[in-house]
């Protein structure tokens, strides 16, 4: 074990459990759920979230949070495909986890939650239940509830946690965070209610007291039972700081609650503090703990909030500001998180960069949560720790560019026991990253590529700079395998899909890429940027050029931009570049024309035309790939592959999971 982390890998007591260290994986959404239908109706989790769940046991981690899974078919499953709990067809499921989890010397609790007002009664069909009529994050408005509702709810509490009972979990977690049902119930934000479950802290407490005596009645002394806390509401008229320490000692008070997990904020005011991307700073629900810590006498406190590196998590621990570290993403980048700090080997975790692409994006949308850093995430059975064979017959493996791309696939090459040569043209590996690294808040995304380069160190596998690869190094070489990853170039001509032949005047001449600009070739104090990608480049060079005091024209051929980024990102964009005066925003626009000395901007709808004189234009319309040297081995080499953007212009994360695909392949 690791003398550097005293505190972190240390063993917790929580109530009648004992965890083997303070490291716990949050429960959090990853759509693993199996609905029963095509509309969505509730499902049940199975053996895909199971092997995700089981391999960050596997990894170290000593408590697991399994879910949510709802309490009552009025919550949200719909976005989620969430598991249910209240129906006893929960139970195998619940059982095919636990067993998994527990081989590996983890605990597990289940977290049981209702959604209340942050929900839409769309797949349902039924009310949203919240204690009053106030509209949440999805825009319905609910039911206040009737006592007989309450009562049903709490009944619903109750089966679910005999239900997890019976599913092998060894605690249960209450969510009350976030705008949830029972935080709805504690928060004066959301609680206007004039009878006995509204009013005084007393009084909107009674809900979560009521909850906590029908799990306790069902679960009894042997397992742990906690409560996913809201610290502060971080808005005016919310659940303040001094009534959630009050709501902590009550709890503490009544012997039957284990530990208080606490948070930050509600999705009705503050929704992109509930799953923060990397603008916001790490530990930032700590000062919350604290607080909580000092309210209550004995009862263990968590603390969550963009936590993903060991050292930040030790230091929290020993500052006393909590006594147990939750993460999700960080576990999602690195299941081997945990066994790695432990055995000293922190240097090779994969960090968690806060980038929101894999695990914020896809909620709400339907589609799998994984990590642009980790393809085997959501793959555990076919792809995780231990299913990686060393390759049949040892070869000489040639991969073309040092990006992020090429150098997953040598990693995982090397890995499997060939010997690997990544050939790059620059004196420097890590290609676009380098250059992404430079936008306002994004440093973060160097350690994308810093633990790379460590690992291909690590791994001995030999890197050969500054060489322009040809046909005829490859053939000199003479390889047994060749990956090219040559990556892509801007498109400056204005090709995009409005406007497939490009646009009059633009060619590299007139017109500077996004990498110009972070290269420093932006020399005028007026630029117009002209955006068709809906990415992070656009808003994220609007931003750049406004910090160095430049005007900028950000024109959008639609109503806004940003828009495939996850909400969160977006949601910095939004609040970055509406409050700057050097901004201003052309949505339904495009440049028509650009010259050596200005351009011309229609709008799309009225076709009114504007000149600009004396700007510097910037195109943010896409890339083309770098294809020419496959193209030109194709049919000469045996064993040829093509990865990332040498393939076709796409995000981080698909050239990192084409890397690894073909590194296990090769």
């Amino acid at each position: 074990m690791s003398e550097e982390y005293q505190y972190l890998f240390s063993p917790l007591k929580i109530g009648p459990v004992t965890v083997k260290n303070r490291l716990m994986l949050t429960a959090h959404d990853t759509t693993y759920g199996d609905p029963n239908d095509s509309y969505g109706e509730p499902g049940f989790y199975g053996e895909r979230y199971a092997h995700y769940l089981a391999e960050r046991a596997k990894g170290g981690v000593g408590l697991i949070i399994y879910g949510q899974v709802a309490v009552h078919p009025s919550t949200a499953y719909e976005l989620h495909n969430v598991s249910i709990a209240y129906d006893e067809g929960c139970i195998p499921g619940f059982k095919t986890a636990t067993d998994k989890i527990h081989q590996y010397g983890a605990k597990v609790f289940v977290q049981l939650f209702h959604s209340g007002a942050q929900n839409n009664g769309r797949a349902s069909k039924l009310p949203v239940f919240a204690p009053s009529a106030i509209r949440g994050s999805h825009g319905e408005i609910p039911k206040a509830m009737e006592i007989e509702d309450i009562q049903e709810v709490i009944e619903y509490y109750g089966i679910s946690a005999r239900n997890a009972k019976a599913g092998g979990f060894d605690g249960v977690e209450i969510h009350s965070t976030h705008g949830y049902l029972p935080h709805s119930f504690l928060s004066p934000l959301m609680n206007h209610r004039d009878d006995e479950y509204g009013g005084s802290l007393e009084n909107r407490m009674r809900f979560l007291m009521e909850v906590v005596d029908a799990i306790r009645q069902e679960i009894g002394p042997d397992m742990a039972l906690g409560i996913r806390l809201c610290g502060d509401d971080m808005t005016d008229g919310g659940l303040t700081m001094e009534e959630s320490a009050e709501v902590a000692a009550a709890l503490e008070d009544t012997g039957k609650v284990d530990y208080i997990s606490v948070t930050t904020g509600n999705l009705s005011t503050c929704g992109p503090l509930m799953v923060p991307v990397m603008y916001t700073p790490s530990g930032y629900n700590a000062f919350a703990s604290a607080n909580i810590r000092e309210a209550v006498n004995h009862t263990p406190v968590f603390v969550t909030g963009r936590i993903a590196d060991p050292h930040i998590a030790e230091n929290l621990l020993a500052e006393g500001q909590a006594d147990m570290i939750g993460m999700a993403r960080a576990f999602l980048a690195d299941p081997e998180f945990a066994n790695k700090a432990a055995e000293g080997r922190s240097e090779e975790i994969r960090l968690c960069v806060g980038c929101g692409q894999g695990c914020i994006a896809p909620m709400g949308a339907g589609w799998s949560v994984h990590c642009i850093q980790n393809p085997e995430c959501g793959k555990e059975e076919k792809l995780g720790i231990g299913t990686m064979q060393p390759a049949e017959k040892r070869k000489r493996v040639m991969v073309v560019g040092g990006g992020r791309g090429g150098m997953e696939a040598a990693r995982v090459a090397a890995l499997r026991g060939h010997e690997v040569v990544i050939y790059e043209k620059t004196d420097h590996l890590g290609g676009q990253f380098n250059l992404a690294v430079k936008l306002p808040g994004r440093a973060e995304l160097q350690s994308v590529t810093s633990w790379a380069e460590r690992e291909v160190e690590r791994l001995g596998i030999e890197v050969v700079y500054n060489t322009h690869v040809t046909a005829e190094v490859v053939q000199q070489e003479s390889p047994d395998a060749v990956i090219v990853a040559t990556g892509s170039e801007p498109i400056y001509n204005g090709m995009y899909t409005m406007n497939p032949w490009g646009i009059e005047g633009a060619s590299p001449e007139t017109v500077l890429s996004a990498e110009d600009v972070l290269e420093g070739a932006s020399q005028n104090d007026h630029v117009v940027v002209f955006d068709t990608e809906g990415f992070i480049k656009g808003p994220g060079i609007v931003e750049y050029l406004a910090l160095q005091g430049k005007k900028v024209t950000y024109v959008l051929p639609g109503e806004t931009f940003g828009a495939l980024l996850d909400k969160n990102t977006r949601s910095h964009f939004v609040n970055a570049l509406h409050a700057d005066s050097n901004i201003e925003l052309w949505p339904f626009a495009c440049v028509s024309k650009v010259s050596q000395s200005g351009v011309t901007i229609e709008h799309s709808i009225t076709e009114e035309a504007v000149d600009l004189e004396n700007v510097d234009v910037v195109f943010v319309c896409g890339n083309k790939a770098n294809d020419d040297l496959y193209f030109q081995l194709k049919g000469s080499i045996d064993e040829l592959y093509r990865i990332g953007d040498c393939v076709a212009p796409r995000t981080v994360d698909l050239a990192i999971f084409d890397g690894y695909k073909v590194g296990r392949a090769v």
